[in-house]
């Protein structure tokens, strides 16, 4: 294992502020790809439909689940930059 992957991982251990960010960071990304996979769903179900009532409603939900996912994006983003931001301050 290499030496900054290493001191990343004591960094972790001993940082409780760093700890909490990598698991925010874990939760959304398994939050990410759920609602990618639902959108996935909900367009091919737009697809096959031809009612248009229907179409229009699944369309609704896949404009609600895609905007979810831009802002848990977003989210996911800001929680990397700032744990970009912790980094050490290097001793002179």
């Amino acid at each position: 294992m290499k030496t900054k992957k290493l001191v990343n991982r004591i960094r972790a251990i001993f940082d409780q502020d760093l700890r909490n960010n990598q698991q925010l960071q874990l939760s959304l990304n398994e939050v990410l790809e759920k609602l990618r996979l639902k959108q996935k769903k909900l367009q091919a179900e737009f697809e096959r439909e031809c009612n248009a009532s229907c179409r229009e409603a699944l369309q609704l939900k896949i404009d609600l689940v895609h905007s979810q996912r831009k802002k848990g994006i977003a989210m996911l983003r800001q929680a990397q930059a700032d744990a970009g931001d912790r980094k050490p301050a290097a001793d002179a």
